[in-house]
Formats: structure tokens, sequence, C-alpha cells
């Protein structure tokens, strides 16, 4: 089975260079409202964005390996997070298409992208999670 790795290492006050461990890197950082000084999108920001990336890359592959022309594709998440909690109360995905094809072809090539996002199944499914803590004592 393969592995995705990414590693957060800790530059400055709680900004972070988070990288895939292939050859892209990406600051995360919190709003200055929130401590940060906002150099870079938060965690949970970047896991917004990936899932509407998810979407219209994997949308758009099953679009084309179903011959369907698309001729404009946008994927917005809208997610709602309480500021009294981590968790996130909800993600509305909203799915814009220009296409010629019918409505029933379109809402099949979104059922595909459900079943075979990985990120959709992220925010979906729960999946477990090890945690394994390595601990330096420094003087």
């Amino acid at each position: 089975m393969p592995k995705h790795k990414s590693t957060a290492k800790l530059v400055e006050n709680v900004r972070t260079l988070v990288d895939n461990s292939r050859t892209h890197t990406i600051v995360c950082d919190l709003p200055t409202a929130k401590g940060g000084d906002d150099t870079g999108p938060t965690a949970l920001e970047l896991a917004i964005m990936a899932f509407s990336d998810c979407a219209a890359t994997i949308f758009a592959d099953v679009a084309k390996q179903s011959n369907v022309d698309i001729r404009r594709l946008e994927v917005v998440a809208e997610a709602e997070k309480p500021a009294d909690s981590p968790i996130l109360k909800g993600v509305k995905l909203k799915v814009n298409i220009a296409t010629k094809a019918r409505k029933q072809l379109i809402e099949a090539v979104w059922r595909r992208t459900e079943a075979n996002c990985p990120v959709v199944k992220i925010f979906t499914e729960s999946i477990p999670i090890e945690v394994e803590l390595s601990i330096e004592t420094v003087e």
C-alpha cells in the first residue's frame, strides 16, 4: 500500500513549513487575530482547500474517462466552524459546471467522484489515527 507522508516543522511563533515529502512545501500560519503573522493558510483552511481541489480534480478525471466534455468547472467548499469549537459544524460543496452533457450523466460523474475522491472520504468517513509521541528532554 503506497504511503503518503507530510511533515510540519515549526519555524517561528505558530508558523510551520509543511511538505509532502516530494518537492512541495507550504507555509501554514494563524491569522494575526489568533496570534500568528498570517503568512499562509491555517491547517483547517488548507484542509478545506484540499477538499475543494480533490473534488474538482477527481470530477475532471472521471468526466474525461467518461468522455464528458466539461467547459468550465469550479468547486467551492464553504465550512462552518463555531468560534468556541475545534470541530466543523458542516461543509457545503458547490459544484458549478458548464457542459453540454445531460444532468443524469453529470450526476453519475459526481457519484463516481464521491466514491473515488480520497479527501471527500477523509471528510465523510472516520479513519483510524495512531499517535506516537517522541519526547526529547532538553536543558
